[in-house]
């Protein structure tokens, strides 16, 4: 991560891409507590990070013949 974005090129483009990519890897709890203590909307983001990985590997459980379950569609609107 230091490597990423301790250069002189795009280092915010870099360091972001290597954070998510890490993010992904390790998950949350691989931050310091104090971090995720202070983290806004934590609660939400966890919500919207499962969902997604949920909708990425079971999403053939999600979606019927007629597009997703009732209460995916109630969480968000418009998908």
């Amino acid at each position: 991560m230091l490597s990423a974005v301790n250069h002189s090129g795009d280092s915010d483009s870099t360091g972001a891409i290597t954070g998510n990519l890490l993010g992904a890897e390790r998950g949350d709890l691989a931050l310091p507590l104090h971090w995720l203590v202070a983290l806004e909307a934590r609660g939400l983001l966890l919500v919207l990070a499962d969902d997604f990985s949920y909708e990425f590997t079971e999403g053939h459980r999600l979606h019927g013949a007629d597009g997703p379950f009732t209460a995916w569609q109630q969480r968000y609107p418009g998908c």
